[in-house]
């Protein structure tokens, strides 16, 4: 039907007035204008139309809040917040009065008018009453237009705001803000912050600068910029389009913020829906865009009183003087409690009241460290096969104990996979502010793994003395769901401490304290009375359902399923047991071993009652679902629709919501808690494994490689040393080993080429990730299974007799790949302390690189260089100086020969160069190359640069030269620079720190400073501790530990110390002793890498 355009009708002040309305509501829309901006009726596209009523969905109702501010108005900054409450009451009247409870919302703010929509925000959520509760439910998502958000009260910034409310002025007089003013502002938006806000919000802000006019003349601004837009929230997507800031209320063309609207407005109808199991609808009642067609009746709630100032929980009434809820700043300052729960609670959960009691009985019964009796955690494993509903026992358990706040702190860990423990480790130091969330620490596993191990083991509140519970000992509640193989939380296991650990697994022996836990129980299968009841709860039957839990063999998830399809397809319980009974095929669940913990007439019972053939929409994606890690797939990576060629799976934003509805509703998959990723059971998707055909299989199993490789950051090939794609992988990485999991089996059986290179690069470059951040031996099996793929299709291809284009490019593709390969295990060589491993590896990618690379392509590609250098680090590794220095210096001739050759890009060889000449004693020649290299990165970055620790690497070696040669002063002031350095760029945690820390160290002894000595040699220590890969260094450390209790004094722990790293020199070296023993420092540095002695 045709949109209006848009009117100019005189506002009234403080009301909802309706610029456009269906015949029937399905969707609202409520609008603010800024001061002194266009009016919401004056939001038109290209055509004239109003923007809004041209999004494709349902029912549109638009509104304008009109608040009635001119910009000649005086005095308004200290009114403007009020209307926060007006607009807020103003929504929630309309929703009742015209029974508008199933349509989602959608404000929206331009300029001064977001702080409307913001104030909005923050008291709804700062009430926890029905009809502010039923606003938040319906609440799909905020989008504000060149709204200012700033927590600071930095004056320039804010004198901006002064000019918004003239931006359509033909001629004013610039204006300035008072300090007041500022301060109010800056306080509403940290009221914004700790209000609790969780909604999607899109913040779109001006590229382009606003042309103001003024009395004499004119100037551009550009008012409201991207940082001064950001609010920080968590669930915030931020867009800049090409406008002025008197433009962006008219961004209809923009399909990103089309496509928020899309995205919000389904999402908000799902969640509205999940709260009536009765009003689902039929896959078929749906619009060609995914949304409900369906007339969906509410009741008006009862009246609520209007909001006022004794009723704001902390705020000074709805004016200016903005006075944050002191229950937020306690939290805030104490950082308990702290509840890291990923899983949403399940209104529909069901009985088990017994087993809640028994965990209650065992955590919190006398004797259990509580409070103050005592250091050891207790551990409680439920047990049972999957499908059990094991984790949502938990689940309910941990939000009633948050509820109840029995627990000071609540953490969840998934802990089907290493990496995925490895995860919830940083994610907990994280939460507890143990580290930064950005920082190179939060993904070093060593550090949050031992720094939440201390944590639990003597939690502290970081309170104020004037807590009265300052001396109460914190508890905790740690989950780990899916351990069903022990040996995946090694490292981590056993934990002490004051709190409890509730573990759920497939393994029986999982209760058994000789396993794992201090005891347990196994969950089993629903009595026919049990089925019965939980089918009445879900359906809002009434009649008995025994003979469909008898069907279903009792299983939770299995009657959690089908009391969706019961009510999808208006059926009665006899209804569905005749058409169970009908169905004869009844296949073979195939998706189950004979493992403990595994029962086969489970699988027979689910493979019939989901009934996966006759989805309609949502089987394609339920099928590419079933290959990825089930506990977080984020849609970003489903919605690559680009990479995908299988058929039926949905191409298109409409037809993916509808599939993903049908999915939902079915309860074969759900959403997380952050509304971004789809969650599904392990027994859905391996049952939808089971169903597929071989052919089908591979065809799928291809398509989620593909999805996966167009979502996944790759890096180029370089000098990499850069951290921004970690927290993405960190993300996709679990989906990564999932793949490898099936591929391992199938991928020498696919057919196609390209899929084979794609899988490859992908193993390849996840690996690098993975070696990046520590993890040098699960790195190197994801590599190496990369390479043998890649090696295994280049020999399946040199059968091939006939070589056209295509070919030959496919080699090509698979001679650079396995080049890569061999350079990345060849690096993870180096940090394991493998010298053959990595001699082999970067000899064999020496040598693809002198074969495929020719003079002309040496003018472009540093490929070569590269690989010189490395050849060069493997030569010194292996205690071969003349070759190393031979490799490096073929490096930087090499390197010299390209047309954008950079000295200060190639900075390794130089470094490397110096230390094969320190090695080898020719002094003088080290410390010019050494200087040169330096002065190089200096033109380019500066003094003591932070770009790298590549500085810090010259430092070092020069300090040792200038130690070589008699000059320690110098030398101190090189090595004290290199700390330095290294605390800058890589943190005080890094193995190379520790380097540097020992050699100070030997500085601080030799000086009689025993104290700064001691600092440095415990810092070393402590880095070294438990890193199985750095005894070599961890033995050095300990050996100079002793030579410093010697000069102290404490001759008897000293020798004590010297013992053992003795004896942990004989084991690195394995050497036999023969006598008596005694190696001295130069021995301890000969099995250190040489760039770190």
């Amino acid at each position: 039907m045709p949109r209006p355009k848009g009117g100019s009708t005189p506002p009234s002040k403080h009301l909802l007035r309706p610029l456009f309305r269906d015949k029937k509501i399905e969707t609202l829309f409520v609008t603010t204008a800024g001061v002194g901006t266009k009016p919401t009726s004056d939001w038109t596209d290209e055509a004239g139309n109003l923007w809004l009523t041209g999004i494709q969905t349902p029912g549109i109702g638009l509104f304008s809040y009109e608040h009635g501010i001119g910009s000649s108005d005086t005095g308004f900054w200290h009114s403007l917040l009020d209307h926060g409450q007006h607009l807020l009451m103003s929504i929630i009247v309309l929703v009742e009065s015209q029974h508008l409870q199933h349509c989602p919302i959608i404000l929206i703010g331009h300029s001064l008018g977001g702080f409307i929509v913001k104030e909005t925000l923050r008291l709804a959520y700062e009430r926890t009453e029905q009809q502010y509760n039923s606003f938040k439910k319906s609440l799909a998502g905020v989008i504000l237009m060149g709204t200012p958000h700033s927590i600071s009260e930095e004056e320039e910034k804010w004198q901006k705001i002064a000019l918004l409310p003239q931006v359509a002025s033909l001629g004013f007089k610039a204006q300035s803000l008072d300090k007041d003013t500022i301060r109010n502002l800056a306080q509403s938006s940290l009221a914004f912050d700790q209000g609790g806000v969780v909604c999607p919000i899109l913040t779109v802000c001006e590229k382009r600068e606003t042309k103001l006019k003024q009395f004499f003349g004119s100037k551009k601004i550009k008012l409201v910029e991207r940082d001064f837009a950001r609010t920080g929230s968590r669930d915030e997507e931020i867009i800049e389009v090409d406008s002025n800031h008197r433009n962006l209320c008219k961004v209809s063309h923009d399909t990103r913020v089309q496509t928020f609207i899309a995205t919000a407005l389904e999402d908000a109808r799902l969640r509205i829906a999940n709260n009536s199991p009765l009003s689902g609808v039929e896959i078929d009642e749906l619009d060609e865009h995914g949304y409900d067609l369906m007339d969906v009746s509410s009741n008006p709630t009862t009246s609520h009183p209007p909001l006022t100032s004794s009723a704001t929980a902390g705020s000074s009434g709805l004016g200016f003087e903005l006075i944050p809820m002191m229950s937020n700043v306690k939290l805030e300052s104490t950082r308990l409690p702290c509840y890291s729960i990923p899983v949403a609670q399940n209104k529909d959960f069901y009985g088990r009241q017994d087993i809640i009691d028994k965990m209650d009985a065992f955590f919190l019964a006398p004797g259990i460290p509580h409070r103050k009796d005592g250091d050891a955690s207790r551990s409680f494993a439920l047990c049972g096969p999957g499908g059990m509903g094991k984790t949502q026992i938990v689940t309910e358990y941990v939000h009633r104990c948050k509820k109840a706040k029995i627990f000071d702190a609540i953490f969840w860990i998934y802990a089907d996979k290493p990496s995925k423990v490895s995860d919830g480790i940083a994610q907990i130091a994280i939460s507890l502010d143990l580290v930064a969330a950005e920082s190179n620490e939060a993904l070093d596993p060593v550090i949050t793994t031992n720094l939440t191990k201390e944590w639990l083991s003597n939690p502290a509140r970081f309170i104020d003395a004037t807590d009265e519970q300052h001396q109460i000992q914190p508890t905790w509640l740690l989950v780990l769901d899916n351990v069903d193989d022990v040996q995946v939380v090694e490292g981590f296991w056993p934990i002490e401490g004051p709190g409890c650990i509730l573990i759920t697994s497939r393994d029986p022996l999982a209760k058994e304290s000789s396993v794992l836990a201090d005891t347990g129980y196994d969950v089993e299968s629903f009595s026919s009375e049990e089925s019965s009841l939980m089918l009445e709860m879900l359906t809002k039957r009434e009649g008995n359902g025994r003979a469909v839990g008898d069907r279903l063999g009792g299983l939770p998830l299995a009657i959690a399923q089908m009391a969706s399809v019961i009510i999808r397809n208006h059926m009665s319980f006899e209804e569905f047991v005749d058409a169970w009974d009908e169905n004869k095929e009844h296949p073979e669940y195939l998706g189950y071993d004979k493992k403990p913990g595994h029962l086969d007439g489970y699988g027979k019972n689910l493979s019939t009652a989901w009934a996966i053939e006759s989805l309609r929409h949502g089987k394609p994606l339920l099928e590419i679902i079933a290959f990825f890690d089930p506990d977080g797939i984020q849609e970003v990576i489903l919605k690559q629709y680009s990479a995908i060629t299988l058929d039926e799976y949905p191409t298109a934003h409409s037809a993916y919501l509808k599939a993903r509805k049908e999915l939902i509703q079915t309860s074969l998959v759900a959403k997380d808690r952050t509304e971004k990723s789809l969650c599904v059971h392990r027994m859905v998707q391996d049952v939808t494994r089971s169903k597929m055909s071989k052919e089908n299989y591979h065809k799928v199993f291809t398509a989620a490689v593909r999805l996966l490789v167009q979502a996944w950051p790759f890096e180029e090939f370089g000098w990499r040393h850069g951290v921004a794609r970690w927290r993405k992988c960190e993300e996709m990485f679990p989906h990564v080993l999932s793949l490898k999991g099936y591929g391992s089996r199938v991928i020498e059986a696919v057919d196609n080429t390209d899929t084979k290179i794609e899988y490859c690069r992908l193993m390849n470059d996840a690996g690098w990730y993975y070696h990046e951040t520590g993890h040098f031996v699960e790195s190197q099996a994801l590599i190496g299974h990369s390479q043998s793929v890649a090696e295994a299709t280049k020999l399946t291809l040199s059968k091939v007799t006939t070589h056209n284009v295509q070919t030959k490019n496919v080699e090509k593709q698979l001679a650079t790949l396995l080049a890569e390969t061999h350079h990345n295990l060849g690096c993870i060589g180096t940090e394991s302390n493998q010298p053959e491993f990595t001699l082999s590896h970067f000899s064999a990618f020496n040598e693809m690189m002198v074969a495929e690379i020719d003079d002309h392509m040496k003018k472009t590609d540093n490929r070569l260089a590269i690989s010189w250098n490395e050849l060069g680090n493997a030569f010194m590794m292996n205690k071969m100086w003349v070759e190393g220095e031979r490799c490096f210096k073929e490096c930087l001739e090499v390197a010299q020969q390209m047309t954008s050759f950079a000295p200060a890009e190639f900075s390794f060889p130089y470094v490397n160069l110096g230390l094969a000449y320190w090695l080898t004693e020719r002094f003088v020649a080290a410390n010019d190359i050494l200087e040169e290299g330096l002065r190089y990165r200096v033109a380019a970055f500066g003094h003591d640069d932070r770009q790298s620790f590549i500085t810090g690497r010259f430092l070092y070696a020069l300090g040792n030269v200038a130690a070589s040669q008699g000059g320690w002063n110098e030398s101190l002031a090189y090595h004290e620079r290199a700390l330095r350095q290294f605390l800058s760029t890589i943190g005080k945690n890094h193995h190379r720190t520790g380097d540097i820390r020992v050699k100070l160290t030997e500085h601080y002894i030799r000086l009689g400073s025993l104290k700064e000595a001691c600092v440095h040699i415990d810092e070393a220590l402590r880095i070294f501790s438990e890193r199985v890969i750095f005894r070599p260094e961890f033995a050095r450390a300990m050996f100079w530990k002793s030579k410093l209790l010697e000069a102290s004094g404490d001759s008897d722990e000293a020798r004590k110390l010297w013992g053992k790293s003795v004896q942990m020199y004989l084991e690195i070296t394995h050497r036999v002793v023969q006598g008596n023993i005694e190696p001295s420092a130069a021995d301890f540095d000969g099995v250190i890498a040489f760039w770190s002695r």
